[in-house]
């Protein structure tokens, strides 16, 4: 009984984990699929140069400029104050003295001066809004910074003083982002190292795809060769014996020496022995 129900809860794990690597490859490569294909569109509702082309339009996005707050005057006065009539039971005074102090300006606060839409082109980021537009050329772009928590990129252009700030929301930081490390690549004419970046990343992931359960992981011994037959061990494995020792730190996970001695080999997933065991001959020892 107990057996069952170690063999369904492990069995949930590894369609959970299955599921959530499925879902990180697919993403990363229809990102690939976007980065050697897709060239931009044509879009009717802003005007673009000959040439240039949309990789990202955004909607419902809000202009970020700082502004001051309501300021305050800090200071205090002093004198003499002087009864020189009454009227109507009530004494008038005359106050001699003078004002010390000054006025405090508010502290400046990234306040949203206007909402509209933020097209990302093989050329400049546009803000296009009810009240306000900012376009920042990417042959004066100094440097942008996002935020991807707060949803939102601050761009530097060297024909205005002041950043330019666009807020689209943290649900749309990663494909902003990304259009943008596009569009970039697209304006200097040199697309294949993001390729090659996603291309790293696809490869790294189908590495890292969960076994099948009840299927020995495949790979070679730590020598090279090919391993043998491979099965499940019966049952888990004690724990290991003293004077045996687990790979070193940071091991990748493969074939090596039985620690316990019961099979020539044993599969080491990276952290810890696991039930997976090897008839092939033990690798040579360098």
């Amino acid at each position: 009984m107990f057996e069952e129900h170690k063999a369904k809860k492990a069995t949930v794990a590894h369609e959970r984990a299955l599921a959530d690597w499925q879902a990180q490859r697919d993403g990363y490569a229809s990102l690939l699929d976007i980065a050697e294909h897709y060239e931009g569109a044509a879009d009717a509702s802003i005007m673009l140069a000959p040439g240039e082309a949309v990789f990202l339009k955004v909607t419902n996005c809000s202009l970020i400029e700082e502004r001051r707050g309501p300021g305050h005057y800090a200071g205090h006065s002093q004198g003499v104050s002087i009864p020189i009539a009454h009227v109507g039971g009530r004494p008038i005074r005359y106050r001699v003295g003078v004002n010390k102090g000054h006025f405090v300006p508010g502290a400046p606060t990234p306040t949203a001066i206007d909402d509209g839409t933020v097209f990302i082109t093989n050329r400049r980021v546009i803000f296009e809004g009810t009240k306000q537009t900012r376009e920042c050329a990417f042959t004066k772009l100094i440097g942008f910074e996002s935020d991807d928590g707060d949803g939102s990129t601050t761009f530097s252009v060297s024909n205005r003083q002041k950043p330019t700030t666009v807020h689209y929301g943290p649900g749309v930081s990663d494909e902003f982002d990304f259009r943008l490390d596009l569009a970039l690549a697209h304006f200097r004419g040199d697309v294949r190292p993001l390729v090659k970046q996603l291309e790293d990343k696809v490869a790294e992931l189908d590495a890292q795809r969960p076994p099948d359960l009840g299927v020995p992981p495949t790979g070679p011994v730590p020598d090279g060769r090919e391993p043998g037959p491979s099965t499940p061990a019966p049952a888990t494995p004690p724990a290991v014996p003293p004077e045996s020792e687990p790979p070193p730190t940071g091991a990748p996970p493969g074939w090596y020496a039985d620690p316990w001695g019961m099979t020539p080999l044993r599969w080491w997933d990276g952290s810890t022995w696991t039930g997976y065991v090897n008839a092939g001959p033990a690798p040579t020892t360098p």
